[in-house]
């Protein structure tokens, strides 16, 4: 999808072929979202700053708790930040609300951060609603303990695309320690759905496993490989473990400290799942580069490099500390707005151009792919060094990611002004502040 909008980005002809396609194109319910894609990449070319196209991917969080408590995720700074966090369970009318641009999404991804979605009990009744309706293509991240097996005989009779499983260990012991469940429940629950589908002659839904290599689980990778085999899954998603707040984060856990062992690793594993005929993503390693300092410099980005989820992403995440509420944003580094979702509706274009054509949006689409004026989110997002950072350095990564939030913030409004609207709140800063964190570990220390 990227490789698509880059090359309408710089192709005058492809952009004016897609408007013409997308005005001439009905609205019927399984088209919308073809629809609006041709309409989104004429908007990228002419680098529009309001659209009239709607968001392509969508996230949202069904649910903010969580049944695991992984050494590697951040649920421990959330439950020390919010120690009796909201439910949030959202229901079928919070899709009625959003059903306006959902219709038009060709992707839908159910993802918390630190919450299991499947946990929600009105999960099946999004896939049944929303497959039925509109085909949309829908995700979910999970840990897969939930999926019990209604649930699965669910997502297989209609059709859902793809479960991206936390598989990040695969023995008893390991699987217990990192991540805090039962991996024969895990086990038991994707056996099940793979004799389903072979049961049905079905293919979907599609099963993937995502493993983030680190030194606590860098032993469990045959296992991991020898399951993927048994349960009929797709790929394994080599990941890099993505450091930060958690109980793992001054245990050296991270590859970036020795990048020739990591590297060493790698070779290992691809060459091991070669011989086993696993597919690997990506196809060839991604090896760590190695570390000269955690110096941070902030003109060291790369302008060159494109960006286009201003135009395409919409994410409504978890709300720890207040009901009926999402942030949203269009990517992980910084919350936009505050959402009380049960005080305001997006029914129509009208509604929906209150968020989506935000002077927050606007000021995105005019600077991220700029360099000289290009905001201070977006660069400190396309810093060469932020993901190393992040990994052997928390704290410093946090305070910068939070500076450069608060400046995002100061810029927006010195040159824009909004009205306020009921029901979106604009933030100020990142509303999960390290310095919040670092308040609540002194304060728990004193007591």
């Amino acid at each position: 999808m990227k490789k698509l909008f880059e090359q309408f980005y710089n192709n005058k002809v492809l952009s004016i072929a897609a408007k013409i396609c997308g005005a001439l194109m009905p609205r019927i319910n399984n088209l919308k979202k073809y629809k609006n894609i041709l309409k989104t990449v004429s908007s990228i070319n002419a680098q529009k700053l309001k659209i009239t196209s709607n968001p392509i991917s969508i996230r949202i969080a069904p649910i903010c708790v969580c049944n695991y408590s992984c050494q590697f995720c951040e649920i421990h700074k959330d439950n020390l930040l919010y120690p009796n966090r909201s439910r949030n369970e959202i229901d079928l009318e919070f899709i009625h609300n959003y059903e306006f641009f959902l219709s038009t999404a060709y992707f839908l991804n159910f993802y918390g951060g630190s919450e299991e979605p499947l946990l929600n009990k009105n999960f099946g009744n999004f896939v049944q609603y929303i497959k039925q309706k509109y085909g949309t293509k829908m995700t979910v991240i999970t840990n897969a303990s939930m999926l019990n097996k209604n649930l699965s005989d669910i997502l297989i009779n209609h059709k859902f695309d793809t479960l991206l499983v936390s598989y990040h260990a695969a023995s008893k012991e390991g699987y217990k320690m990192l991540m805090t469940g039962k991996v024969e429940r895990v086990n038991q629950n994707l056996n099940y759905l793979k004799n389903q589908k072979n049961r049905l002659a079905q293919k979907k839904p599609v099963v993937q496993f995502n493993f983030a290599l680190q030194r606590l689980n860098a032993k469990e990778y045959p296992l991991i490989f020898k399951n993927s085999k048994k349960f009929d899954v797709s790929k394994v998603i080599v990941n890099k473990y993505y450091g930060g707040r958690n109980l793992l984060q001054d245990k050296n856990v991270a590859y970036d400290y020795d990048t020739e062992e990591g590297n060493q690793l790698l070779d290992e594993i691809y060459a091991h799942a070669k011989q086993k005929n696993i597919n690997l993503h990506p196809k060839k390693p991604s090896y760590w580069s190695k570390l000269t300092s955690t110096d941070w410099s902030p003109e060291n980005f790369v302008a060159s490099k494109k960006c286009f989820l201003p135009w395409t992403d919409l994410h409504f995440n978890p709300v720890l500390d207040d009901n009926n509420c999402h942030y949203v944003g269009i990517c992980n580094r910084i919350e936009l707005f505050k959402i009380a979702y049960d005080k305001i509706q997006f029914r129509t274009q009208e509604q929906f151009n209150l968020l989506w054509n935000h002077a927050a949006l606007q000021y995105l689409r005019n600077t991220v792919n700029t360099i000289d004026t290009i905001n201070p989110i977006c660069k400190y997002c396309k810093n060469v060094n932020r993901e190393t950072l992040r990994n052997v350095d928390a704290q410093k990564y946090a305070e910068i990611r939070d500076i450069a939030v608060q400046n995002f913030f100061k810029e927006l409004r010195r040159l824009y002004r909004f009205d306020e609207i009921k029901g979106i709140t604009v933030l100020e800063e990142n509303p999960n502040n390290d310095a919040h964190y670092r308040d609540a570990l002194k304060a728990k220390s004193e007591n």
